[in-house]
């Protein structure tokens, strides 16, 4: 690359491991490809093959989701981002890295304004790397000088450039979308830590839902008193009966899941103990405590990875609601985890559209907001 060694920004914006798909020139380890300070990382480099559509080539690969795409000279590689229409629609690329080598175009061959265009219509924000700094463009900087260009998905602006670890204020969001709350389901409650915001944004009905026995001895009290709120002591799944719960040493990273990468991202947090806990799926914990669906119009899902296993066991119910926030992972921290692509496997289906999606705190997990087209 000639604005920046192949992997100075990678190494600036992730840690831990990452996927990274290399196209063009030099993508198989020839000359222009990864340098060796990446030897001895847990970087993943995969060498994408240069000819036909890259959206098939990713679902021939079985690849849905590409943490940095690095695009190496030559118009073959150009053809990439023109074929990239569903991988760029639903972001699941974060960053896309290419060269600059003259007035107008790129290194991939093709013309600087339209790839801007292209990617800032997909809601990426484009930034330009030229003599050790790194510029936020809104438009195409057209004066020739080497640099390399970098496309960053929404989701990582709050963490990367305004240090920002705030997740979605639901008085902003809820109306942004034309979504007016009835009631509002939260699985994975914790001690109902959300109530304050639920109520900023005009919803006093909630149903809380938490799966630890510990963790609900200290959340149902906080609402005896509330008649606009319910506590149910359950764990929603996707199947019934009694099911093994990872209890961290921080509660808030318990899980119907045992922890995997989650202990290197995050290592002061340990396993605890393995309980096993009371499960069923959402429709039968609804008709055993008596609560009519129809009262809540949004779902919220903070499960530590278990979120796949709620939303399979959903199934009709899904239709109801006109809001899905739900926390999704982009890498396995916990075993077996459905990533954000499953998510969308199973909400899509019932007319749902990922609107926003946001990472404060680390880049291989977030939150994600789905609403329902009407």
């Amino acid at each position: 690359m000639n604005g920046a060694p192949d992997d100075t920004l990678l190494r600036n914006f992730l840690t831990g491991h990452v996927t990274v798909v290399a196209v063009g020139p030099g993508a198989d380890g020839g000359t222009g490809g990864w340098s060796a300070p990446l030897a001895g990382t847990d970087r993943t480099v995969i060498a994408a093959a240069s000819t036909g559509p890259f959206d098939g080539w990713c679902a021939d690969a079985g690849l849905r989701h590409i943490d940095w795409l690095l695009l190496h000279g030559g118009a073959g590689a150009a053809a990439t981002l023109e074929s990239a229409a569903e991988m760029l629609r639903l972001r699941r690329i974060d960053f896309i890295q290419f060269d600059q080598t003259q007035v107008g175009h790129t290194g991939t061959g093709g013309d600087l304004p339209a790839l801007y265009a292209r990617l800032q219509g997909n809601g990426y924000s484009m930034f330009r790397y030229a003599d050790r700094n790194l510029q936020f463009c809104r438009e195409p900087v057209l004066d020739g000088r080497p640099c390399t260009h970098l496309a960053v998905a929404p989701r990582h602006w709050k963490r990367l450039f305004a240090r920002d670890t705030s997740m979605f204020r639901y008085a902003d969001l809820f109306p942004r979308y034309g979504i007016v709350p009835r009631g509002i389901i939260h699985i994975g409650a914790h001690e109902g830590e959300e109530y304050a915001q639920y109520v900023e944004a005009g919803c006093r009905r909630v149903l809380f839902i938490e799966a630890d026995p510990n963790t609900f001895a200290r959340l149902a009290p906080k609402f005896a008193g509330n008649p606009d709120v319910t506590c149910i002591n359950r764990a929603v799944s996707d199947r019934g009966g009694r099911l093994p719960f990872s209890r961290m040493t921080g509660s808030q990273s318990s899980s119907l899941l045992p922890p995997k990468e989650h202990l290197d991202i995050y290592p002061g947090i340990t396993l605890a103990e393995t309980i096993e806990v009371d499960a069923a799926p959402l429709p039968l914990i609804l008709e055993e405590f008596g609560i009519d669906a129809g009262g809540y119009n949004i779902l919220a899902i903070d499960t530590q990875g278990a979120e796949r296993m709620i939303l399979a066991g959903c199934g009709a119910l899904l239709a109801g609601f006109d809001a899905v926030a739900v926390e999704v992972n982009y890498a396995e921290l916990y075993q077996g985890c459905g990533r954000i692509a499953d998510i969308d496997d199973l909400l899509f289906p019932h007319s749902y559209d990922r609107v926003e999606e946001i990472s404060p705190f680390h880049h291989s997990w977030g939150d994600a907001f789905y609403v329902r087209r009407r």
